[in-house]
């Protein structure tokens, strides 16, 4: 019986790399964005070719300046197209006559808007969207509702009656419809007003790009089914080895062993499934890859006393405004330490007086309580000297007024405080004095505790003070920023120590004042690069004893890369047992299978960390993680 299954998904293969070689193209703006966006519309775009490549999709990946519409592609989805040329709106009108379907995301452009039936309105940032429900004229397989934190928008409206219809509408925080997400036009071009992000929901994204493909191509959801199997299938034998090289006998042998039962019947199932095609063999073909993960989970023990860290990078949990529910999954899957980021340079989502205050609730104060209801340390989390997120315009207005702000070579304002300004270093402390004072959190987690990089650094102030301090610098920037200039080796050393300055001064006064309160920060996972690339020399601040805990942000896919950062982290073994080793769930560098994640975590445990913590808290994390950790601890 063999034989003609391998018959069967070899021929599926070959047809597949025959048929989408160039049948679904992926354009990334270069013209259609400022400069400095560009680097992360590819990535979104990368995002893109990545969800349809997990499921053996072929793509091309061009730039806006070389899509060429009517050249044989099928479908083409334009992942920021914020102000495009007319040389593009010319591509793709020819493409829309070739019978090209469009997904358009993230466009203010009336021009483009017109071609597909709609008219702009204009950019919408009020308030954030926590997720998209789509409605029932969407695309056969494609998922009722996708979460994603997008909390801008450019709005469209259709022309006419009858040139669009809409596709899905935004959700906000209280459950209520908050504007069209997606609209979608009666030849089934589809129009998103964000963007497709990878930061969760990365299932309900992919099969929603691979519903809106199945429409123009045949066999879609049966090759992506079947390229699920075979990727199963490769790691059915390692499955087997753990499971075996348990203890016999041992409980936990027993779970795995009943659940590689059950993983062994969902593959005859999903191969039933692949035989009929459709949505449901991917689906069938998901559940396996599912029971895989959690049985996978399973050959794996737990250290005891391990660190198990989530980062919330928006303070709402899972769930907005039900924070104990959020406390309750996280202390069930075992985890331990939640990183919820309250404040920045620039916001605070408690009622501060000390940093600019962004919106009315105290986020704070209720992820504290669900997570001491359950068991569950926290951690304030602050983006020291960023203004990313920040509360007004007017909040970062006024730094550029006190002259707090980063600047470049050419004095240039950056949306960054500068780290060598006392008065920067004195409001960091303070927004800590407040949080510790007045809440009774387990620890201050610093993030962003650090330059943005060399060029950003090389301002005429920070010139001023670094020669106060360490005399004359001819020939600025150069004697500086070239490797060998004559004060480049002083001012990288200078650098490096007013960050480590406001490390110190945290430190001192949490020790004097609030002992209990752990200090830790999130920090750059390649050393000691990071010391001279943003001044941060956190090994040296555990080894002064200055963190109680280290989270290098080892975010790659790359397990070589991986190890080789965990062996210069915990070559001191005393002070491994700080280190709490970074997982890149879903992070701009890295996006990990649950097979992935599991293998990081593993290599971590072995390195000699404390344990890990997973960026970022969202439903990817939710749905594909958590039960991972949950049969990791437990057999």
């Amino acid at each position: 019986m063999r034989l003609p299954r391998l018959l069967i998904s070899l021929v599926l293969c070959l047809w597949a790399l025959c048929l989408w070689a160039a049948d679904i193209v992926v354009v990334y703006p270069v013209d259609a964005v400022a400069p400095g966006e560009r680097a992360y519309a590819k990535a979104l775009a990368g995002h893109v070719r990545r969800w349809y490549g997990e499921c053996g999709v072929e793509t091309d990946l061009v730039a806006d300046t070389a899509f060429r519409g009517g050249d044989g592609h099928r479908v083409a989805v334009l992942v920021d197209c914020y102000t495009p040329t007319p040389a593009l709106l010319t591509q793709i009108r020819r493409g829309m006559d070739a019978g090209t379907r469009f997904v358009v995301c993230y466009s203010g452009s009336d021009a483009l808007a017109r071609l597909f039936g709609l008219r702009a309105v204009g950019y919408r940032a009020n308030g954030p969207r926590r997720a998209m429900d789509f409605l029932s004229n969407r695309p056969k397989g494609a998922p009722a509702r996708i979460t994603q934190t997008s909390a801008n928008r450019f709005e469209v409206k259709p022309a006419k009656s009858g040139a669009a219809a809409p596709l899905a509408w935004w959700i906000d925080d209280a459950g209520r419809r908050a504007g069209v997400a997606w609209w979608r036009t009666p030849a089934g071009h589809c129009w998103m007003t964000h963007i497709l992000t990878g930061d969760g929901d990365e299932d309900g994204k992919r099969r929603l790009l691979l519903a809106i493909a199945a429409e123009q191509i045949p066999g879609v959801w049966t090759a992506a089914a079947n390229r699920v199997l075979d990727d199963a299938a490769k790691e059915l034998p390692a499955l087997r080895t753990r499971v075996r090289a348990l203890p016999a006998g041992s409980p936990r042998r027993i779970a795995a062993q009943r659940a590689l039962a059950l993983v062994e019947a969902q593959q005859d199932a999903a191969r039933d499934a692949l035989r009929r095609g459709g949505e449901a063999a991917y689906q069938a073909a998901r559940d396996l890859r599912a029971l895989m993960a959690r049985a996978y989970a399973q050959t794996f023990i737990a250290p005891a006393g391990e660190t198990v860290g989530v980062w919330d990078h928006f303070a709402l949990g899972l769930w907005p405004g039900d924070w104990d529910r959020t406390a309750r999954e996280l202390a069930a899957a075992g985890v331990t330490d939640v990183y919820v980021n309250v404040a920045g340079a620039a916001f605070a989502l408690y009622p501060s007086r000390t940093l600019p205050r962004k919106g009315t609730d105290d986020l704070l104060s209720e992820a504290l309580a669900a997570c001491h209801r359950h068991g569950l340390r926290l951690h304030a989390w602050i983006l020291c000297f960023s203004c990313e997120r920040a509360a007004s315009p007017e909040a970062v207005a006024d730094f550029r007024r006190r002259g707090w702000t980063l600047q470049d070579a050419a004095g240039k304002d950056l949306g960054w405080l500068d780290p060598t300004h006392p008065a920067v270093r004195a409001r960091l402390l303070a927004a800590v004095k407040e949080i510790a004072t007045r809440y009774d959190v387990d620890g201050i987690h610093l993030d962003f505790i650090r330059f943005p990089g060399l060029p950003q650094s090389l301002g005429p102030r920070t010139k001023t003070r670094f020669e106060a301090a360490c005399g004359k610098a001819p020939n600025w920037p150069d004697c500086v920023s070239r490797p060998g200039g004559a004060r480049r080796a002083d001012f990288l050393r200078w650098r490096a120590g007013q960050i480590e300055a406001a490390v110190r001064d945290v430190r001192a006064w949490l020790r004097a004042e609030k002992p209990a309160v752990t200090l830790s920060a999130a920090v750059y996972g390649k050393y000691p690069a990071c010391v001279d690339s943003v001044g941060q020399d956190w090994l040296g601040w555990l080894h002064r004893g200055l963190l109680d805990a280290a989270l290098p942000m080892n975010y790659t896919e790359d397990a070589a890369k991986l190890r080789e950062w965990l062996t210069t982290q915990t070559a001191d073994r005393a002070l491994a047992r700080r280190v709490v080793s970074g997982v890149g769930v879903t992070a701009a560098e890295s996006t990990l299978t649950p097979f992935e994640t599991l293998r990081q975590i593993d290599a971590a445990a072995k390195a000699g960390c404390r344990g890990f913590a997973l960026f970022d808290l969202d439903e990817t994390l939710r749905t594909e993680i958590l039960p991972l950790l949950k049969a990791r601890k437990t057999p």
